[in-house]
């Protein structure tokens, strides 16, 4: 088997394991599961297409934008998802907001974008020769964010006050209010740490793969799939679900086509959740 379809495997690995960690940041402190969470990325993608593709914008002043523009989309989407569920009080009510999101920011993308697909030049247009197999320097800096993004998130959960709310919150929402622990704050910033991670991983492999205005929903897929099988919640959990359905979607494409490569990341998500109902790295958890 060529090495390059590993390669290939690994970025995409990687690329999803940046959604399913994005996934976790908003989860931890809100046992919610943002289905809104993949318009993220396309906003990443929407963006560099715009200012770097078509407004030829220098690089530091398009990631100054860039983050920006996906702090705000994190505000607002947490707003659009939080609100109905503590005005409703039901359990449920996060899939139908997070949901309703998700449409309504793939309408602005379509409205914005009709029949465009995102793509514009690799920020550093070089490869890396691995024994006859090419990995690109745009492939290695996505691999290399998921790296600092999950050695970042596990450090800053273990040694800060503001990461140590957060695991007090996912434990235990109510005492933790009870204690005085600001609950609101770190909710926020979940939704906009999560939303700024997700539209980085858009910005940098959108020169590398093809990203419509409607694939939101699908890295949504991808992001909440690797989330199930590692154990939603777990950070570790979610690379290593992303790298399995990664590389496993890139050596089966190779052998049997395009369709079964996105069967054989379904039917490994049913065989782990039969085995194990938790994910590889999953707790036990009760949703709210």
């Amino acid at each position: 088997m060529s090495l390059q379809i590993w390669i290939d495997g690994l970025f995409a690995g990687s690329v999803f394991a940046i959604i399913a960690l994005s996934m976790t940041i908003v989860y931890q402190p809100t046992r919610i599961m943002n289905f809104a969470q993949g318009e993220g990325f396309v906003l990443g993608a929407a963006l560099g297409y715009q200012m770097l593709g078509v407004w030829k914008w220098p690089l530091l002043q398009s990631v100054v934008v860039l983050i920006l523009a996906a702090i705000l989309m994190g505000f607002i989407m947490e707003r659009m998802v939080m609100l109905p569920v503590q005005l409703s009080g039901s359990k449920f009510a996060w899939i139908i907001a997070t949901l309703a999101a998700a449409m309504i920011f793939q309408s602005a993308f379509n409205i914005k974008y009709v029949n465009v697909t995102f793509s514009y030049f690799d920020i550093i247009e070089k490869d890396i020769s691995i024994f006859g197999a090419k990995l690109s320097i745009q492939k290695l800096l996505v691999i290399l964010l998921m790296l600092v993004i999950y050695i970042v998130n596990d450090q800053f959960l273990k040694r800060t006050l503001w990461g140590r709310s957060i695991r007090a919150i996912a434990h235990n929402p109510d005492t933790s209010t009870i204690l005085g622990i600001p609950t609101r704050p770190v909710i926020k910033m979940g939704f906009i740490t999560g939303t700024v991670v997700i539209a980085i991983v858009g910005f940098l492999a959108t020169p590398v793969i093809i990203v419509a205005p409607a694939a939101g929903l699908f890295f949504t897929i991808q992001g909440f799939t690797a989330a199930i099988i590692g154990g939603v919640g777990s950070p570790k959990g979610a690379v290593i679900g992303g790298l399995i359905i990664g590389i496993l979607d890139s050596v089966v494409r190779s052998w049997l086509g395009g369709t079964w490569g996105l069967f054989s990341t379904f039917f490994a998500l049913a065989v782990i959740l039969i085995l194990k109902p938790n994910g590889l790295f999953g707790k036990r958890v009760e949703g709210r």
